[in-house]
């Protein structure tokens, strides 16, 4: 299984948001992120597997230990959550919680079955 966030690219890099500079919009357009996330589903589909896109709000924000909100600008990079202890890269964090999320919506298609995430070995 293979989820990523269902950004809006466009949205992202409108000069109307406030929230991104020009900087990160260039690195936005640069790194081709809607044609990524394409080309991932087209293979993970050739290859039989499941490809999600999750609603990303709040998942760098949400502690992925106690999931309670901690607050952060885009420049701070650990997240350190006041109230588990959890301190962890800040990508890290959000990367467990699109998991989490892309695990919560292939179980809410399944009648009761748990699904759990595949375990990961070095140099596969």
């Amino acid at each position: 299984m293979i989820v990523f966030e269902k950004l809006a690219v466009v949205d992202m890099m409108s000069n109307r948001s406030q929230v991104f500079g020009n900087k990160l919009n260039k690195g936005i357009a640069d790194v081709a992120w809607s044609q990524l996330a394409q080309f991932t589903a087209y293979k993970a589909a050739d290859a039989g597997r499941l490809f999600l896109q999750v609603d990303p709000r709040n998942t760098s924000k949400m502690c992925s230990r106690c999931r309670s909100i901690v607050a952060k600008d885009l420049s701070v990079r650990i997240h350190n959550c006041p109230h588990c202890g959890l301190k962890l890269d800040r990508d890290h964090n959000a990367a467990i919680n699109i998991l989490a999320l892309g695990l919560q919506g292939v179980n809410a298609d399944l009648s009761d079955e748990v699904v759990e995430a595949p375990a990961f070995r070095h140099g596969e």
